[in-house]
């Protein structure tokens, strides 16, 4: 599964430009995801308990959430 969301840095954080329906797809699934942006590289996107999107660019947050069973190229999704 592949999908786009474009990201992009402002002065107050990371917003979203496109890509939101997608985005809220996946976070249907998990409640964090992380993903390719250009210009930013990865990040991870959560959604908290209000409902409210949290991002971070920090590698270490990425490397908490990123999923293994996505790492060793298993693609199935239940």
């Amino acid at each position: 599964m592949s999908v786009e969301i474009i990201i992009r840095e402002t002065k107050t954080g990371l917003e979203i430009v496109s890509g939101r329906r997608r985005l809220d797809a996946l976070l249907a699934l998990r409640d964090e995801v992380v993903v390719m942006s250009s210009g930013i590289g990865e990040v991870v996107i959560a959604r908290l308990p209000d409902g409210r999107l949290q991002a971070s660019a920090n590698p270490e947050h990425i490397k908490l959430f990123r999923q293994p069973e996505a790492a060793a190229g298993n693609k199935s999704f239940a």
